[in-house]
């Protein structure tokens, strides 16, 4: 009983710097809460933005890809799309198709944000330069055989004496350019079955990314 009354005393004496001390022990609880809530919530405002920039970069590069194919397609398509659907088995593809070597800036200069796609949509794209790298080798080796088939036929005209040799050069080179011609047609197949299929991905996966910048406003 003595030791309450000498606290009261005590507590009666210092009742200022005690409320002070209390008062002040709140106002730190308070605000360290408050402050704890600031933290949390600006770094959940820092996670949302950079996821994002993170879909917004996927969403630009996604877009990219698309235009610079379709552009180059297009071109192609224009350039030559009758003359490969009017190939027939056993016909050579007699004219050129001239083609530089930096045909895919856009994919080239992103290839380290292309990796990181999603599955399906990176592999689409790879399967759909893969085979038109491949056509584009094929062109290559086209153009180069029409130029050797023009040189024989010049020296056809030019030399009598080698007559013979010059009619198997050219027989040879026929061939050559026929087996060249049907797989620049197979080839071309394969690429339009991979871009249809290629761009149906491509923009399943643009809408998702749109739908996740909608749910992901900050």
């Amino acid at each position: 009983m003595m030791i309450l009354k000498e606290i009261i005393v005590i507590f009666d004496k210092n009742f200022e710097s005690i409320s002070s001390f209390i008062t002040a022990l709140i106002g730190a609880i308070i605000g360290g809460m408050f402050t704890l809530k600031g933290v949390d919530r600006e770094a959940r405002i820092t996670r949302a933005e950079a996821e994002k920039e993170a879909l917004e970069l996927q969403l630009s590069v996604l877009k990219g890809i698309k235009g610079e194919l379709v552009t180059l397609f297009d071109l192609y398509n224009k350039r030559m799309r009758i003359h490969v659907d009017n190939i027939v088995p056993g016909q050579a593809l007699n004219l050129g198709f001239p083609i530089g070597d930096d045909n895919f800036t856009f994919y080239e200069q992103n290839a380290k944000f292309i990796a990181k796609l999603s599955d399906d949509a990176r592999d689409s794209i790879i399967n759909i330069y893969t085979y038109a790298r491949s056509l584009i080798q094929s062109y290559k080796g086209n153009n180069q055989l029409i130029e050797e088939y023009e040189k024989i036929l010049f020296g056809m005209a030019e030399n009598n004496k080698d007559k013979e040799m010059y009619e198997r050069l050219h027989d040879n080179k026929v061939d050559v350019m026929i087996d060249y011609a049907q797989g620049i047609k197979a080839i071309d197949a394969e690429l339009k079955e991979a871009i249809d299929k290629g761009f149906n991905v491509i923009d399943n996966e643009i809408a998702s990314l749109q739908c996740k910048l909608e749910n992901n406003k900050i």
